[in-house]
């Protein structure tokens, strides 16, 4: 409608300034000077009406334009203009402008959730170019290169050297694996793959990464399992007749002893050889009691994980370590935080861990002035961390890889079952332990 009227005015000022150059013409002709004056003023106005009309709505436009090239879509159009043609332009124009503006809204909010799906991803994930510069990374990828931002795949350097080199030898779809170690206790191995695709004709290379120690770890748990169960068979099969047996022979010759009334050399031989019978029990006896021990691993029960207050817990082992005489003279100290935390896991077997720890961290803190242990839970999403921290001697650099094997021992007494009781354990309830030492401060942590 606003359109008709403007071709309507258009045209109507089109053939008034048609008549007006006629009547110039007439009056130029009839030597009507005054008249002509007038008529040439109404002319100049007459074009200047049309001038004004042609042009305003391109004015509008392109102003409309500019602002949109400008990326301002934020302009508000009045429409209390006498020309309609104007007032339903603007309309329109607003109407455009607040399309635009929620397609840019709509825009930025999937960004946002692209952006938030990407940083909470189990998965590290990280954007190069071909040049190396880095144009995204998220929070887990930073997380598992233990380092706080990546602007370029040169900083990789800073991690581990063959990483770097790894990384910017492989091929699209390619997948390659390697070892870090951030620490004595803190050894994780990262699978990392890459892709590359191609942006608004710039090729980006889009790696993703994943801790895999958790899946190794967990198979090395069942090798030793199965070499534990296998071993403890055919051992315990093996000393059975050997204890029957020395069982048989002393009895046999303890009975001849009392029938026969031997000279004093025989009767010599004789008690030596019931000795040895008797060592040969004690022997058998200890070796089987040993492989009983390593029993434990390989018979761990599926874990009961049900959610539970992280506080109870350390109340619970607060009451038990501190009211424990060997413990005497060690300062303890136990922060929970956040009374609210909940942990889901199976409790008795984490009780069980967290003893085990308390215990080698009083074993360790023996012949240190001033002798102290603290366990803290600490919450910082998404994980859950159970801290045991001592003051004790450390654990040397040259068994540091081997703590958590089975069989190992620094102890004269001890079986080498508890630290890779515990691992198992954390593997089984969806954790991990991992520690750092050195003289005077040593933590384990239970990462959940």
């Amino acid at each position: 409608m606003a359109f008709k009227q403007h071709s309507h005015t258009l045209m109507a000022l089109l053939f008034l300034l048609v008549i007006t150059s006629m009547g110039l013409g007439w009056t130029l002709f009839s030597s009507r000077e005054h008249l002509a004056i007038l008529l040439g003023i109404m002319i100049c106005l007459e074009f200047v009406m049309v001038y004004r009309l042609l042009t305003r709505t391109n004015r509008e436009i392109l102003f409309f334009f500019k602002a949109l090239k400008n990326d301002d879509s934020s302009i508000r159009y009045s429409s209390d203009h006498r020309s309609s043609i104007i007032d339903e332009l603007h309309q329109y124009m607003d109407a455009l402008n607040q399309g635009f503006q929620e397609t840019k809204l709509n825009s930025e909010l999937r960004e946002q959730y692209f952006s938030r799906i990407l940083e909470n991803l189990s998965s590290g994930l990280l954007v190069a170019s071909k040049t190396g510069h880095v144009s995204h990374v998220n929070h887990e990828a930073l997380r598992l290169l233990n380092i706080p931002h990546l602007t370029h795949l040169k900083a990789l350097t800073e991690v581990n050297r063959k990483l770097y080199k790894r990384v910017v030898e492989m091929q699209s779809l390619g997948k390659v694996e390697i070892a870090l170690q951030d620490g004595p206790g803190s050894r994780k191995v990262l699978g990392i793959q890459m892709v590359e695709i191609n942006l608004k004709g710039e090729d980006l290379q889009v790696f993703t990464l994943n801790d895999l120690s958790a899946g190794m770890e967990r198979k090395e748990i069942d090798d030793w399992i199965r070499l534990i169960r296998v071993m403890s068979h055919e051992i315990m099969n093996s000393l059975a007749p050997i204890t029957s047996i020395s069982a048989t022979l002393k009895e046999v010759w303890s009975e001849r002893r009392r029938e026969s009334g031997s000279d004093e050399d025989t009767e010599t031989k004789i008690r030596q050889t019931i000795k040895g019978m008797d060592a040969i029990a004690e022997q058998s006896e200890g070796l089987t009691t040993f492989f009983e021990s390593y029993r434990v691993l390989s018979r761990i029960p599926d874990p009961v994980r049900k959610g539970f207050r992280l506080c109870d817990l350390l109340e619970k082992l607060e009451t038990l370590v501190t009211n424990d005489e060997e413990n005497a003279g060690i300062q303890f100290s136990f922060r929970c935080g956040d009374p609210a935390i909940r942990l889901l896991a199976d409790e008795q077997m984490i009780h069980n861990v967290l003893l085990n720890l308390v215990k080698n961290a009083s074993q360790a803190v023996e012949g240190v002035v001033s002798p102290a242990i603290s366990v803290s839970a600490i919450h910082h999403e998404p994980q859950l961390i159970i801290e045991v921290v001592d003051n004790g001697h450390g654990i040397p650099a040259e068994i540091a890889n081997e703590i958590f094997m089975p069989f190992f021992t620094t102890r004269k007494k001890g079986t080498g079952v508890g630290l890779s009781y515990s691992r198992q354990v954390m593997n089984m309830n969806g954790g991990r332990i991992e520690y750092n030492s050195v003289p005077g401060h040593t933590v384990f942590s239970l990462v959940f």
